[in-house]
């Protein structure tokens, strides 16, 4: 009985101190990190209604991918600087031409961010494996590389699109730099040899630029309605990003 005693002790021991380190394992407080991250992406600018009209609002999803860096001050807050490549698409407005034509295109993005960082788990002065945070940054976004799409649009604007690159007299501007904000949440869990995996949803906003259209209020009247042209001024993205971190 007494032998049985000492073991369940060393035992129970064994186990609290098994615990306790891997409970300090969870603690991100002074460690940096690494993660890449990628996923699907919605975006909508002033004429995505477009795509939806000439169904084709599928392709208002595609995709981006990226690399972070970034270190905890504490158990709470951290920062994290982020570059990711994305693939995007616009439209000119269909409703400004007497065809009312479908004039899609695709462009490439660069976006850099900073996020401060806000972990959940030291709010609540708990130590664990899933960590949930919310976040909001700042950055900039480069757009380049504009090109008409093949494989969809309206036939009537077949002929169109041999001719001419985007629209007949409304310009896109084919390279370009907008300022952004975003703010998103992360679900993240962490394994004791610090590798980790997490799921990140976002809603970025852009500068009016980005998508190579800056469209003013003197557009509206040239349309009679106004639909799609000058209006919320920022173009946007939901991208939801899962990936791998390692935590130093």
């Amino acid at each position: 009985m007494r032998k049985l005693i000492t073991i369940s002790a060393a035992l129970i021991l064994g186990a609290s101190l098994l615990c306790a380190q891997e409970a300090g394992t969870y603690n991100p407080a002074g460690r940096w990190y690494v993660s890449v991250q990628g996923g699907p992406m919605y975006q909508s600018n002033e004429n995505s209604f477009s795509y939806r009209y000439n169904n084709h609002g599928n392709k208002l999803f595609s995709y981006d991918a990226g690399l972070s860096v970034g270190y905890n001050f504490n158990e709470t807050f951290g920062v994290r600087a982020s570059v990711g490549y994305g693939l995007n698409r616009g439209a000119c407005n269909t409703v400004n031409t007497s065809a009312h034509g479908f004039y899609p295109y695709d462009f490439k993005s660069i976006s850099g961010f900073v996020d401060l960082t806000i972990d959940f788990n030291g709010l609540n002065a708990v130590e664990r494996a899933f960590a949930p945070k919310i976040y909001g940054g700042i950055g900039m976004g480069h757009s380049f590389g504009f090109t008409k799409p093949e494989g969809y649009g309206s036939q009537r604007t077949v002929a169109w699109q041999k001719e001419e690159k985007f629209h007949p007299w409304q310009h896109v501007n084919e390279k370009n730099n907008a300022f952004a904000f975003r703010f998103g949440a992360i679900c993240e869990y962490n394994f004791s040899f610090g590798l980790g995996l997490f799921a990140d949803l976002s809603l970025e906003a852009y500068t009016d630029r980005f998508n190579g259209l800056q469209p003013f209020e003197a557009d509206n009247a040239a349309t009679g309605n106004g639909k799609g042209i000058a209006g919320f001024p920022f173009d946007l993205r939901l991208p939801l990003r899962v990936g791998v971190l390692y935590r130093f």
